[in-house]
């Protein structure tokens, strides 16, 4: 992404769950925030979720994905975690729905400067005030160390915390993956639910070309894609992290679980996983 530019990748997944509320009715996520949070009509929403025959897949995963989040957070939160940090959270909306307030629950938001303060201004312009139990954490994750960070913003490094890491692997370093990694290990008893995506050669055909295309697309705007896994490598480096109980969901499995939600699916297989790890 650019430097002073809040994230494109965090404005199209916005518009994802948005036409998921209108197409599906939120039938995988209800979010009666994702249309305010957006700032656009109903009209503009739909253009961008038909402007492609296959875009029914990427809107099935977006909101599978935080689906598979939220209702692992839950049992987190019955657990008695109580602290929940947010990597990259873009144009999320969890906070404001917030079904675990009545438990003191702390949420941490934590994206890059400019996506914040892109959220910040279409709040106020929606005319939607940060709830109390939200904190604002702006992270570089290429260049901050995020402990820090949160450390600073009032998070308690010696107290369970779930994590979740939505829409963002792919697009770090090695490098920045690891080092998040070794911060969420450090913490006892920490749990993570995140999502990455397989080489190319994983996708059908047909969902492979526009991957390809969008790449292309992503790398002009400086959201390049630079990080992709087999499943087998991402469950070693999650061992070497010390992370166990390690859940991988893949693409097949979603669209078992969750397809039928979804308005005109589109045939295709994405080579996208969920996985879910506890420390």
């Amino acid at each position: 992404m650019k430097p002073n530019e809040p994230s494109r990748t965090a404005l199209m997944i916005a518009r994802q769950r948005a036409a998921h509320q209108l197409l599906d009715h939120g039938s995988i996520l209800d979010d009666p925030f994702a249309m305010k949070i957006l700032g656009e009509d109903e009209k503009e929403v739909l253009q961008f979720a038909n402007k492609h025959p296959l875009a029914s897949i990427g809107r099935l995963f977006t909101a599978a994905r935080s689906r598979i989040a939220e209702d692992a957070l839950s049992g987190a939160v019955e657990r008695g975690v109580r602290q929940f940090v947010i990597l990259g959270a873009g144009l999320d909306t969890f906070a404001l729905r917030n079904p675990h307030r009545a438990r003191d629950i702390r949420i941490y938001e934590i994206d890059h400067p400019a996506t914040q303060a892109g959220k910040l201004q279409r709040l106020a312009e929606a005319q939607i005030t940060l709830p109390p139990w939200l904190v604002l954490v702006p992270v570089d994750f290429e260049r901050d160390e995020v402990g820090e960070k949160l450390a600073a913003a009032g998070f308690l490094e010696n107290a369970p915390a779930f994590f979740t890491w939505l829409g963002v692997v792919p697009y770090l370093t090695k490098d920045a993956i690891v080092r998040t990694l070794d911060y969420m290990s450090s913490i006892p008893n920490s749990e993570v639910v995140f999502d990455y995506m397989e080489p190319p050669e994983a996708f059908s055909e047909e969902l492979r070309q526009i991957e390809k295309a969008r790449a292309e697309q992503l790398d002009k705007i400086g959201e390049r894609s630079c990080s992709r896994f087999e499943p087998a490598g991402i469950a070693a480096i999650l061992r070497s992290h010390g992370f166990s109980a390690t859940k991988d969901i893949d693409f097949h499995q979603i669209a078992s679980r969750f397809g039928h939600a979804i308005q005109s699916l589109a045939p295709g297989h994405l080579g996208a996983h969920v996985v879910q790890a506890k420390h």
